[in-house]
């Protein structure tokens, strides 16, 4: 993902890294050991409101920053670490495996069944004549009989694709950004799923990056790009 000093004006929302894992009792019943050692970090804790259908060891719980912006989920078969306060990659890895590396050496975990590196964008924009400017943000062309994509005035697109040891999931979608402006949500997830160990995590993150950054790059048309690094006037 583009480094927030290279493109000031980058559209990330949240970036989350998750692993998952074969269910552990020991999370369940030890959730406020785990907490006693983030507490003063993340002092607000968010519990599940359940459905009658939802089973209470897999909803997670949030362990939240004073501030809202960063949190940890922690569930029976899972844990992540997300930010609404990106500054670049190295930044979010080193907090990302500061607490997977406390969460996994405090429940003994050795292997893991999925990772997963995923990034929220919000990409506000104006309509021209109430079609979606597609093509001053995106560079992808996709088939929507009788319109070209450039003459469609909502849009709501999702697909995976395999890559490497992995897949990528992608969804692009017209939402409302945070200021109530239209936009398009763009959200991508790197997915490794196989037999996985934590001695591996750092390599896992690195390689999920590489193949996000890669995507976003390839997504993104010059134009944007160029609003992204400051050098045009919206």
């Amino acid at each position: 993902m583009p480094d927030p000093s290279v493109y000031p004006n980058a559209p990330l929302f949240e970036a989350i890294f998750e692993i998952r894992f074969p269910g552990e009792p020991a999370v369940e019943c030890h959730r406020d050991e785990f907490f006693a050692l983030v507490r003063e970090e993340f002092p607000m804790v968010w519990v599940p409101h359940l459905e009658v259908s939802q089973f209470p060891a897999l909803s997670p719980y949030h362990f939240r920053t004073a501030d809202e912006k960063s949190s940890l989920m922690i569930a029976i078969n899972r844990f992540a670490y997300s930010t609404r306060a990106y500054s670049g990659f190295a930044s979010f890895k080193r907090e990302a495996m500061k607490y997977m590396t406390a969460f996994v050496k405090k429940f003994g975990l050795q292997k893991l069944n999925r990772t997963g590196l995923r990034y929220v964008n919000v990409i506000p924009f104006n309509r021209e004549q109430g079609l979606l400017p597609i093509e001053h943000y995106f560079q992808f062309r996709v088939e929507i009989p009788p319109a070209k994509p450039s003459q469609v005035s909502n849009l709501s697109l999702a697909y995976s694709v395999p890559r490497k040891d992995g897949s990528l999931t992608i969804r692009i979608e017209c939402v409302a950004s945070p200021d109530q402006r239209p936009a398009f949500l763009l959200d991508f997830d790197y997915a490794q799923v196989r037999e996985l160990t934590v001695d591996q995590l750092e390599n896992y993150i690195d390689e999920s990056h590489q193949e996000t950054k890669l995507f976003f790059e390839t997504i993104v048309t010059n134009e944007y790009r160029d609003y992204m690094k400051g050098d045009v006037v919206e």
